[in-house]
C-alpha cells in the first residue's frame, strides 16, 4: 500500500513530538495506530531522538512484526552499544534534555519514599501519586511495578492520581485493581477505558474472561462507556 504524502507528514510530525514530554504520550499512541507505516520515516529522525523519545518509539512499534520493524526495534533497545569515538578526546558531558531531567527528578522523588503500604499517611500517598503521574505524563514506564502495587493496596479515597497515571501508561494487568477502585473513583473507569483502547481489549478478550465476575462486569461497562 503506498504511503500518502499527508500521512507521511503526520508521522514525521508525531516523531518530532516524541521529544516533547507534554505531547509524548499522545504521539506514542497515534504512532502505534500507524503500525508498520511508521518504520520508513524513522531513519531521518532517529539521531534527533533523546533517550525518552527512543523508549517511546520502541513502545509505539512493539506490535510491528515486519523484518524492518524488528530491526528498528533492535536499534532502539537501550542496551545497544554506543560506538567508541575514532580519536581519543576529553569526554564532554552530554546535556540532558528537559524530558530526561524531569524523568530523573520524578524517579528520584519516588525512590526516596518507602514502599507503598495500605495504612500510609495521606500526604505520603499524594507525594507518591504525584511522582507517578509526572512519570506517566512523560510516557515513562520505569515505575510500572510500583504503580501497580500502589493501586492494589490503596483505597479509592487516595487513588485519584494513581488512576490517572495508570490511564496513561497502564496495560491489561491494571484492569483488575482499577475495577476494584471504580465504584468509588470515576478516574478508575476512565483509566480502564484508555487502557482498553490502547491494548485493544474488548468485552470478548481473553483477559476479561480471566477476571472474577464482579470485576469483569465493571471493566466491560467501563469499556462501553457506562
Amino acid at each position: 500500500m503506498p504511503i500518502l504524502t499527508s500521512r507521511a507528514g503526520e508521522i514525521r510530525k508525531l516523531l518530532s513530538e516524541l521529544g516533547d514530554p507534554k505531547r509524548r504520550a499522545g504521539a506514542t499512541l497515534r504512532l502505534r495506530s500507524f503500525g508498520a507505516r511508521v518504520v520508513p520515516h524513522v531513519a531521518d529522525e532517529l539521531d534527533r531522538l533523546d533517550v525518552s523519545a527512543r523508549e517511546a518509539l520502541l513502545d509505539a512499534l512493539r506490535d510491528v512484526q515486519t523484518a524492518e520493524g524488528k530491526a528498528l526495534r533492535k536499534r532502539l533497545m537501550p542496551t545497544e552499544p554506543v560506538p567508541a569515538p575514532a580519536a581519543k578526546a576529553p569526554a564532554v558531558p552530554r546535556a540532558e534534555s528537559p524530558g530526561e531531567d524531569a524523568e530523573a527528578r520524578a524517579l528520584g522523588e519516588l525512590r526516596a519514599l518507602s514502599p507503598p503500604r495500605p495504612g500510609e499517611k495521606a500526604s505520603l500517598s499524594r507525594e507518591r501519586g504525584e511522582a507517578h503521574l509526572a512519570l506517566a505524563r512523560l510516557g515513562s514506564r520505569l515505575a510500572r511495578k510500583d504503580l501497580l502495587q500502589s493501586l492494589e493496596l490503596l483505597g479509592p479515597e487516595r487513588a485519584r492520581l494513581y488512576c490517572e497515571a495508570a490511564g496513561l501508561i497502564g496495560d491489561a494487568d491494571f484492569l483488575a485493581p482499577l475495577a476494584r477502585l471504580a465504584p468509588g473513583r470515576p478516574e478508575a473507569k476512565a483509566a480502564i477505558s484508555l487502557i482498553a483502547k490502547r491494548e485493544r481489549v474488548t468485552s470478548r478478550s481473553r483477559v476479561l474472561r480471566s477476571l472474577e465476575e464482579p470485576l469483569r462486569l465493571i471493566v466491560a461497562r467501563s469499556i462501553a462507556g457506562h
